[in-house]
């Protein structure tokens, strides 16, 4: 079975508990699919089914697919109906294709085959049920369904995605794993401590699939996990999250998040020649709990901070792009402490900024520029050294008592 739990670090554990899942602790009222004579053989035999039905869609309702190997066969137009699919391996399809499945629930170790325009209406997965489209999977669309994990624990977890393209769109997600290693779409959705699983090296070889993904319009509660994730683009819009955890992603393309309304990112990637955050605000948790907002590439050629604020009291923004950064902007933005020590960049451009405090020191910046930027206590510039420097409006520096110019080479215009 190519959907083989080996695919991934986690799936051996996750494969364990769900068929441990299955042994007597699964009850279904549903007619077995063996008792359904002419549909069940057409489900075995699609040659059959063509010979004799020809094209017309196969409606199968209220129906147990378990106890029977479904392997190696084509299914296509195919309605699943109000039907309950159980198994450990026994249910995996060579391609289903033009197949839709309504109000069905899933539990075990599945595959869809490689799918081409495939939808899940109103269904759901339990436990720790483990079902991946596989590579080379087309438009796999779930919609409106609810998956619904055991434990927090990430190693015990459920999964389900596409290791193609997949699409959650308006699904309820708690403790599980979602996938789609080409492409990734979530709209709408209700996540609690959810984590993404994406391709790697491990998985696929040398030329393993990074995962275009899109987030928009959803609810990210709890922890929203992507850690060591390989993507080719992040982009979050409309969303609202409590924890974002991009520890040690790599992102091949750019990171963009607008219209966000949250608590912690932690994301130092790699890869990502494009940072940007525009129109979104970041507050720490009412409960007083762990806040942290760090976002940085070392391979950054471009970072954007607009219309965005951080507030709450001495939290310390960490914020940097890498040794070829060309731009490092922050426009109408407010932060309470801004970390940009160490920074090398061709342009910083401060403009219409305000924060409490900037540690600015050993930077190396083609031209430094601020532009009514406000800054309430302290500007730490030290041992910075820059090709130009400009100032226009804002704080009088000579007259903020915490500015520290000591080793460094800008002189404040008379």
């Amino acid at each position: 079975m190519t959907a083989s739990p080996t695919r991934r670090t986690t799936l051996g554990a996750l494969a364990l508990l769900a068929t441990t899942a299955l042994t007597g602790c699964y009850m279904s009222s549903k007619r077995n699919i063996r008792t359904l004579d002419k549909t069940f053989s057409y489900l075995k035999d699609p040659a059959l089914r063509t010979k004799e039905k020809g094209d017309a869609r196969l409606v199968v309702e209220g129906a147990e697919l378990s106890g029977e190997r479904f392997e190696g066969m084509d299914w296509h137009n195919i309605l699943f109906k109000n039907c309950d699919f159980v198994g450990a391996y026994e249910i995996n399809p060579k391609t289903a294709t033009n197949v839709r499945y309504e109000d069905c629930r899933f539990s075990g170790i599945l595959s869809y085959g490689v799918t081409t325009n495939v939808h899940f209406l109103r269904c759901a997965w339990v436990g720790n049920s483990v079902m991946f489209a596989e590579k080379g999977s087309k438009s796999t669309v779930f919609e409106e369904c609810n998956f619904v994990g055991t434990t927090a624990n990430r190693n015990h977890q459920g999964a389900v995605g596409s290791d193609g393209e997949a699409e959650f769109v308006r699904c309820r997600s708690k403790w599980f794993a979602w996938t789609g290693n080409e492409r990734l779409s979530i709209t709408d959705c209700t996540c609690e401590d959810v984590t993404i699983l994406t391709d790697s090296i491990g998985n696929s070889g040398e030329d393993f699939l990074y995962a275009a993904t899109r987030i928009e319009g959803s609810k990210l509660r709890g922890t929203f996990k992507l850690v060591a994730a390989n993507l080719q683009s992040l982009t979050i819009r409309d969303t609202v999250i409590d924890m974002l955890d991009l520890t040690s992603a790599t992102i091949k393309e750019e990171l963009l998040m607008e219209r966000v309304r949250g608590g912690s990112v932690e994301a130092i990637v790699k890869g990502a020649k494009r940072l940007v955050v525009r129109d979104s605000q970041f507050t720490p948790p009412a409960s007083g709990g762990k806040f942290i907002f760090s976002l940085a590439s070392n391979d950054a050629q471009e970072v954007l901070i607009e219309n965005t604020s951080i507030l709450g009291d001495n939290i310390l923004v960490d914020i940097g792009g890498g040794p070829h950064t060309e731009s490092l902007v922050f426009r109408k933005s407010k932060f309470p402490r801004l970390d940009l020590q160490y920074a090398h960049a061709k342009h910083l451009l401060l403009e219409n900024f305000e924060a409490n405090s900037v540690r600015l020191n050993d930077a190396r910046i083609g031209k430094l520029e601020l532009s009514s930027a406000v800054f309430a206590l302290t500007l730490d510039l030290s041992n910075t050294q820059v090709h130009e420097f400009k100032k226009t409006g804002g704080t009088d520096l000579k007259k903020l008592g915490g500015l520290k110019l000591d080793g460094s080479n800008i002189n404040l215009p008379q």
